[in-house]
C-alpha cells in the first residue's frame, strides 16, 4: 500500500483527512474540538522590521537553509561530541506538545513554498489553526476508551529468543497505540485512532503518547473516574511544560521571571483573544528541529537506530516495518517498545542526550524521504518542489518568510534588548560556510535562524538553551496558553492533588500499568 514520507504527510491532505475523521469521532462522543487563529505577537509599522520582499531575498534564504547541517555529529548513538545536556526524550515532548497545540493547513505545501514568486503574505487571517491553542491534552482524550480506560493496542509478539526480537524487559502487552485494521486506503491502514495523527509520524512520540495514555489508566487504576483522571493529566501535563520542559530548553532567568510576575510582552487578559502568535509558531518553537538525532539508543535491541527506522515503524508514515520485508504486522512489533531510560534519566543511569540547539540540523533533515527510501519531491514536474522538499532548514526559512514574521533584531529592539547584528551575529554562528551564506542576513535575520544563532552564540548560552529573545517567546507563548487552557495550573486558586511532576514522573507513572498486567 502507497504510505507517504516525513514532510509530505504534514503538508499533505492525508493529515487533515486523517484530523476530520478523529473529529467526527470526537462529535459523535460528545466531544467538540475547535480550530484557533493567528496573529502576531508584536506590531510593528512600514517594512523595515522584515526581511526585504524580493526574489533575491528568497534565493539567499534557500542558500542558508542548504548548508545549516551539523558536520560533528558520530555516527554511533553511544558517542557525544557536540550533545547538549539535555536528556533526548525532551525533543520528542516538545514535537508532541506542538502536535498538541499547533496545525497549520495552509501555509506548508510545497507548490507554495517552492513558488518562484513567493511573497509574504498581506495578512494571517486566512490561516486556521486545526488544534485548540490550548494545553488540554485534546491529541489525547479525542480518542476511543473503555468506561473510564483509554484503548491502547496489543503490540505483535514475535517470541524471539535474542536480540535484536527480543520484548524489552518489564513490557506488557498492551504498548501500542490504538488502530484501525487494515485496509487498501493508506488514510486509514492502520492508522492510529488519537486526536492528531501526527502523533505516529515517528516511533519516540508515538511510545509518548502511548505513555500518555497508560498513565491516564494508571490513575483510574488508582481510584479516579475518567472526568478526575483527564482533569488531573492535563494539571501534570502542564506542570511538566512549565516547570520541566522550559527549564530544560529556556533561559532560566526568563523563565523565573514570567513564573513569578507573567508575560511582560504578549499579555492576553481574556481567553477569547488567545491566538497561536505566528512568532513562536513559525519560529521561535522551531527549535527543536536542531535537538534532532540522526540515530538513537532506542532499546536493547536497536541501541544504534537510524532515524528513518524510527518513521518507518509507525503507520503514518510507515507500514509498521512491513516495507522492509519484515513478518506481517498489525500493532507495533514488540521488538521496537522503547526503554525510555536509554533517553530519559529515569534510573541512576546517564541517558542519550539531545543535540545542542544551535544554527545547525542533523544530515537526516536534509534528506527527508518516503517510506521507500526516495527522496521526498522526486519525480515532481516542478524543480523547485525537488529542491526544497527534502531541506527541512530550507522549509523553515521559506515558511518564515512567507508569514511575513519580524526579524530577530526588531523583536530583540522590541523587548529592550541589544541586539546580535553584524559582525557579532556572524561570530555567533559555528563555522565558515554558514558565515558566508548568512552575510546578507547580518543586520535583518530571519527569526527562526536569529533564534538558533543566539542560542548557540558561544558569547551567550553557547548551546545549552535558548537565548533571550527566543526563551521570552516561548516562554511567554506557553504561559498565556496554559493560563487560559481547561483545568489550568494557573488559575487562582487553582487546586492541585500533586506538588511537582515531571516528564520522568509521567513516564514511572505510565509504568505501573505494565507491572499491574
Amino acid at each position: 500500500m502507497a504510505r507517504r514520507g516525513h514532510g509530505e504527510v504534514r503538508d499533505s491532505s492525508v493529515v487533515a483527512a486523517s484530523i476530520a475523521t478523529v473529529r467526527n469521532f470526537a462529535a459523535s462522543v460528545g466531544l467538540s474540538p475547535s480550530a484557533s487563529t493567528f496573529g502576531y505577537m508584536f506590531d510593528f509599522e512600514g517594512e523595515d522590521h522584515r526581511l526585504p520582499t524580493s526574489h533575491e531575498t528568497v534565493e539567499a534564504l534557500k542558500q542558508l537553509g542548504s548548508v545549516l547541517f551539523d558536520r560533528d555529529e558520530t555516527t554511533t548513538a553511544s558517542e557525544a561530541r557536540g550533545d547538549s545536556s539535555i536528556p533526548a526524550a525532551y525533543t520528542y515532548f516538545g514535537q508532541f506538545v506542538d502536535h498538541d497545540i499547533t496545525f497549520d493547513e495552509g501555509s506548508g505545501d510545497m507548490a507554495t513554498l517552492s513558488a518562484p514568486d513567493l511573497k509574504p503574505l498581506s495578512s494571517l487571517a486566512a490561516l486556521s489553526n486545526s488544534r485548540t491553542a490550548h494545553l488540554d491534552l485534546d491529541s489525547v482524550y479525542d480518542a476511543p476508551r473503555a468506561g473510564d480506560r483509554m484503548l491502547l493496542s496489543t503490540v505483535t509478539k514475535l517470541n524471539g529468543t535474542t536480540t535484536p526480537l527480543l520484548r524489552p524487559p518489564g513490557k506488557a502487552d498492551q504498548n501500542d497505540l490504538p488502530r484501525e485494521g487494515r485496509s487498501e486506503d493508506p488514510r486509514t491502514d492502520r492508522a492510529a485512532r488519537i486526536g492528531d495523527p501526527r502523533n505516529d509520524e515517528n516511533l519516540i512520540v508515538s511510545q509518548l503518547h502511548v505513555a500518555f495514555l497508560k498513565a491516564h489508566n494508571a490513575l483510574v487504576a488508582g481510584g479516579m473516574n475518567f472526568e478526575a483522571a483527564r482533569r488531573a493529566m492535563r494539571q501534570r501535563y502542564q506542570w511538566i511544560v512549565l516547570h520541566d520542559f522550559l527549564k530544560q530548553v529556556s533561559d532560566e532567568t526568563v523563565l523565573s521571571d514570567v513564573v513569578a510576575y507573567g508575560p511582560k510582552f504578549w499579555k492576553v487578559e481574556q481567553p477569547g483573544k488567545l491566538f497561536m502568535p505566528a512568532e513562536f509558531a513559525a519560529a521561535a518553537y522551531r527549535f527543536g528541529h536542531s535537538m534532532i538525532r540522526t540515530r538513537y539508543d532506542f532499546n536493547l535491541n536497536f541501541p544504534n537506530a537510524t532515524l528513518s527506522l524510527l518513521f518507518t515503524f509507525t503507520a503514518l508514515t510507515g507500514q509498521l516495518g512491513e516495507n522492509l520485508g519484515l513478518p506481517t504486522a498489525d500493532t507495533l512489533p514488540e521488538n521496537w517498545i522503547i526503554q525510555w531510560e536509554r533517553i530519559l534519566p529515569t534510573n541512576a543511569g546517564k541517558p542519550q542526550f539531545a543535540r545542542t540547539i544551535d544554527a545547525r540540523l542533523t544530515d537526516f533533515t536534509f534528506k527527508l524521504q518516503d517510506t521507500f527510501g526516495k527522496p521526498e519531491g522526486e519525480g515532481n514536474s516542478n524543480p523547485e518542489v525537488v529542491r526544497v522538499a527534502p531541506q527541512l532548514a530550507i522549509r523553515n526559512l521559506l515558511r518564515g518568510y512567507l508569514f511575513g514574521l519580524p526579524t530577530g533584531q526588531a523583536v530583540a529592539r522590541a523587548m529592550n534588548i541589544t541586539p546580535l547584528s553584524g559582525d557579532a551575529f556572524l561570530k555567533a554562528l559555528p563555522n565558515e560556510e554558514i558565515r558566508a551564506k548568512a552575510i546578507p542576513f547580518a543586520e535583518r535575520t530571519p527569526l527562526w535562524f536569529y533564534i538558533l544563532a543566539e542560542a548557540g552564540d558561544p558569547a551567550g548560552a553557547a548551546g545549552r538553551h535558548l537565548g533571550m529573545v527566543g526563551s521570552r517567546i516561548v516562554v511567554e507563548t506557553f504561559w498565556n496558553l496554559i493560563r487560559h487552557s481547561e483545568d489550568s495550573i494557573l488559575q487562582p486558586g487553582a487546586k492541585l492533588d500533586f506538588d511537582s511532576f515531571t516528564l520522568v514522573d509521567l513516564i514511572n507513572l505510565a509504568a505501573k500499568e505494565d507491572v499491574q498486567a
